[in-house]
């Protein structure tokens, strides 16, 4: 089954749930990944977040159910899982405008949001180019990153991350002397889930004071090149990799660390260079 095909049959498992918590872990199941891969793929794949997503849909069977004039507010927002109606409120307005009463009014206007499908779309722009890479594990020495990472702040804390982390760039490049070499953005994960972000480099020699050893799993590799200022091509990289590439490339996206890896000092300038390396395996 492909990567396109998982991706719906979590649809199917979000629509048949939607009443109620939706069950997020199922549908990563049936995308076959984590539930913290499948919140990270979705933006790319949708132009909107899971949460926002399933928040639109949700709203959008509430905003039909209100149209029965003997249907009660409160029941609605049970219905979709909403303990309070003061959130069920704030829910809805936020996607219709109008609270949940003023729904019920003729001639209202409400925005109604159809089930998404996923489908492949050849676009006819320039090939992308890739290697597949066996990499066993390997040590890292780095800067971790403190504190929780939620997925909607994870962009503009990394961005304030790395301007902290770069008056430390040229001492972490002095002690890279193993494969893959140069900078890394390493994204742990562990579990299936976040488990912390590291600028480092491969490594043997001993940890510095104020720096932390991490070691990357074994994986397989799929490893894509970049060029241009990282905080905006890397970005569209990543765009690239999971809405055209992986749908149809006959690999799943792993459940393991991903790497940046920059070439450049300069990771800013327009002729830049760097590396995405994606965990995969092969779609069953």
């Amino acid at each position: 089954m492909t990567q396109l095909e998982n991706l719906n049959r979590a649809l199917a498992v979000i629509e048949a749930s939607l009443e109620g918590d939706v069950d997020y872990e199922a549908a990563a199941r049936a995308a076959g990944c984590s539930r913290y891969q499948l919140e990270r793929m979705f933006p790319y794949l949708a132009n909107v977040s899971l949460a926002e997503y399933v928040r639109r849909r949700k709203m959008t069977r509430a905003a039909s159910d209100l149209l029965d004039r003997d249907a009660r507010v409160i029941d609605v927002a049970l219905r979709y899982g909403y303990d309070s109606p003061t959130a069920f409120a704030r829910a809805f307005k936020r996607v219709h405008g109008v609270s949940p009463s003023e729904a019920k009014s003729e001639g209202v206007k409400l925005a109604s949001y159809p089930r998404l499908v996923f489908t492949l779309s050849v676009k006819g722009e320039e090939p992308m180019d890739y290697k597949i890479v066996e990499m066993p594990a390997f040590r890292v020495v780095g800067v971790p990153s403190t504190g929780e990472w939620e997925l909607e702040d994870a962009g503009e804390k990394a961005v304030q991350y790395w301007v902290d982390v770069e008056p430390q760039v040229d001492a972490l490049l002095g002690l890279s002397d193993g494969e893959p070499a140069g900078l890394l953005g390493v994204q742990f994960c562990r579990d299936g889930a976040f488990d912390g972000y590291m600028a480092c480099v491969a490594t043997q020699a001993p940890c510095p004071d104020g720096m932390a050893v991490r070691v990357v799993p074994a994986a397989t590799y799929a490893v894509f090149e970049c060029t241009g200022d990282v905080s905006t091509a890397m970005g569209e990289l990543w765009h690239r990799v999971l809405s055209e590439w992986l749908p149809s490339s006959g690999f799943s996206w792993e459940s393991g660390s991903d790497v940046e890896r920059y070439l450049s000092r300069d990771m800013h300038a327009a002729d830049s260079r760097s590396e995405l390396w994606l965990p995969v395996v092969r779609a069953e």
